[in-house]
């Protein structure tokens, strides 16, 4: 059995913890009804070639979840009037 140390749980905490203060971070300040529609951003990134599994409003910024060509996941903070990512982070 693995035992997680103090100093490993503050490691995974500080690599995390910065990417969920982004999402709930200011994307834009406009109003939700000048923002993208959900599926306009799916759309969006179905053309680039992502699979999106999951879009979610979070904040004042969505959140995409989606699988790239490779089937690797990515985790998308994304402006909500562009559709442009402003953070991303890739898993396994």
């Amino acid at each position: 059995m693995k035992i997680v140390t103090v100093r490993q749980m503050t490691l995974a905490a500080l690599v995390v913890l910065p990417f969920a203060a982004h999402a709930t971070g200011t994307c834009t300040n406009e109003p939700k009804a000048k923002w993208m529609k959900e599926r306009d951003v799916t759309t969006q990134f179905e053309k680039e070639g992502y699979q999106v599994k999951r879009i979610k409003a979070e904040g004042t910024c969505y959140e995409v979840y989606a699988l790239d060509k490779i089937a690797k996941r990515h985790e998308m903070v994304v402006d909500p009037i562009d559709g442009k990512p402003v953070k991303e982070e890739a898993n396994e």
